[in-house]
């Protein structure tokens, strides 16, 4: 089974980063039988997506346990089929954002509406309109393709608007001229609010308003040039050894940044968090890290 079929079963939070040192411990205390490492191989797939890098190291099972597996993740509920399909579209958007596009010398682009607010149908012809316009004028001018990823929504008075991050090298006034239906509102991406990551994560929250508007149901979760580049994806059973693995799901607050610097040299540690099933024994270890400069 591929790394992302995994995400649906081991979905029960063991410890991460963003928990507090009280709740961890209590964790420990009420739910010990969670340290499951278990006996099987692990393996390691490693995901580089621009200065970003994601680990996951993952159990892997024989043919028996991987139809039992199977077959627990169709009797999964509703619920936590749609939470787990929610993580995997932000991941997605995520990693594209950071493999395409660079801080500080690309941009977040905002369009926004003078006079009547159009509908939702229209805003998305406009969209199109302008990116084939700005396509143009970089070809003229020798510029690279246009690389363009974002997505639609409301601000705070209910007016629409487009948020996108797409490639730098044509001013604020042209672009604005360009769009020619209200002001576009251009900064160069930056390092806080989350970086890029952080951007990415705003644009999915503009499509998740657009849902529960109605305006967004069957479509996808946002738009994007055709060219953008893939994450590099890698994978070994070798990479992170037993030991390893087990010092990390014990205690990751101490251990994962040696353990994963080793590893990945070149690399510094972001953050880490420790998944289990409540089906299967094993462990599922995920970390980020991000290039040293």
């Amino acid at each position: 089974m591929a790394s992302w079929e995994y995400e649906g079963l081991f979905d029960s939070i063991m410890a991460s980063d963003s928990q507090d040192d009280d709740l961890l411990t209590n964790f420990w205390k009420t739910e010990p039988s969670a340290i499951r490492v278990g006996s099987m191989g692990y393996r390691t797939m490693t995901i580089k997506a621009g200065t970003r890098l994601e680990a996951d190291t993952y159990p892997v099972f024989g043919r028996e346990q991987e139809k039992r597996l199977r077959k627990e993740k169709r009797n999964r509920t509703s619920e936590r089929v749609f939470r787990n399909n929610i993580n995997r579209a932000k991941r997605r958007l995520i990693l594209l954002m950071e493999e395409n596009f660079q801080v500080k010398k690309d941009i977040h682009l905002t369009l926004t509406y003078s006079g009547t607010t159009p509908t939702y149908q229209q805003a998305l012809r406009d969209k199109y309109n302008f990116m084939r316009r700005v396509k143009r004028l970089r070809e003229k001018r020798g510029l690279p393709e246009l690389k363009c990823l974002g997505s639609i929504g409301h601000d705070e008075n209910q007016r629409i608007h487009i948020h996108m991050a797409m490639s730098g090298g044509i001013s604020r006034d042209e672009l604005e001229e360009i769009w020619g239906k209200g002001y576009a509102n251009s900064m160069r991406i930056q390092d806080f609010g989350g970086g890029l990551s952080g951007l990415a994560n705003y644009l999915y929250k503009q499509n998740e308003k657009e849902k529960l508007r109605g305006n967004r149901i069957n479509m996808k979760s946002w738009f994007s040039t055709r060219n953008l580049d893939e994450p590099k994806v890698h994978s070994s059973d070798s990479k992170i050894s037993k030991s390893r693995i087990k010092r990390i799901a014990y205690d990751f607050r101490n251990e994962a940044k040696d353990i994963m610097e080793r590893i990945y040299p070149g690399y510094h540690y972001e953050t880490c968090a420790v998944f289990y099933s409540d089906v299967m024994d094993g462990v599922y270890i995920r970390c980020v890290m991000r290039k040293n400069e």
